[in-house]
């Protein structure tokens, strides 16, 4: 009875907490003024790091976009020191938001029968891979997936190092574009272009050994009787 209740909480405060991001008056605060803001505050103070690193890992529990973090990141410190403290808040937060999916999700897809079975099944057999493939792709909202590998009970081990490798070249990548972009001489347009050409390479090592493995593979011939 105490863990329906204290699962009840947590999914109160999860979702009021995404409500009131995305729903409420406090909305209107995620303007590029008040961004701006936030950013000239980060860089006057001493703890600015370990504040950014905080709010990208609250954020990411509340599924406010990461990109807003890893931005600002680049922008206040530079791409080096920025992407590593984004990269920090990233992990952290990934790692909050899976375990409160774990915990909320526990039992989930034992409901859904032989359609849960093979979801779980995918996720054992190849949920590095696609989690991988995942983190190195910067359109898909980075919340979604922590939940999801939570819900589907991934491994920890395989979550927390295909995140690791997946987020180091996407947030420097977008670290080094804002950094160039507000910083030094980069255009808009270079900066999308840049990241274009640089997430499909990422993609391309990922998935061309995937498909030479596939297509590769010697056939198996069946014994004749």
């Amino acid at each position: 009875m105490k863990r329906k209740v204290l699962k009840a909480a947590v999914l109160l405060v999860l979702v009021g907490g995404i409500a009131a991001a995305y729903f409420s008056p406090l909305r209107d605060q995620f303007t590029r003024a008040n961004i701006r803001g936030l950013i000239e505050h980060l860089r006057g103070i001493w703890y600015g790091p370990l504040l950014l690193i905080a709010m990208y890992g609250a954020g990411s529990v509340f599924a406010i976009p990461a990109s807003i973090f890893v931005i600002a990141g680049g922008v206040i410190w530079g791409w080096k020191l920025g992407s590593l403290y984004a990269i920090a808040g990233g992990i952290l937060g990934a790692i909050a938001a899976y375990f409160v999916a774990l915990f909320l999700g526990e039992g989930l897809l034992e409901r859904f029968g032989s359609v849960g079975a093979a979801v779980r099944k995918q996720v054992e057999s190849s949920g590095f891979t696609k989690m991988l493939i995942i983190r190195l792709i910067p359109g898909p909202p980075f919340a979604v997936w922590n939940f999801a590998a939570g819900i589907a009970r991934m491994r920890f081990r395989d979550y927390a190092l295909a995140t690791l490798l997946g987020l180091i070249p996407s947030h420097v990548i977008f670290a080094y574009c804002a950094d160039s972009l507000v910083n030094g001489t980069m255009t808009e347009g270079e900066a999308i272009r840049r990241l274009a050409v640089v997430c499909g390479l990422l993609i391309a090592l990922i998935l061309i050994p995937i498909l030479l493995k596939k297509y590769l593979k010697p056939a198996v011939v069946e014994p004749t009787r």
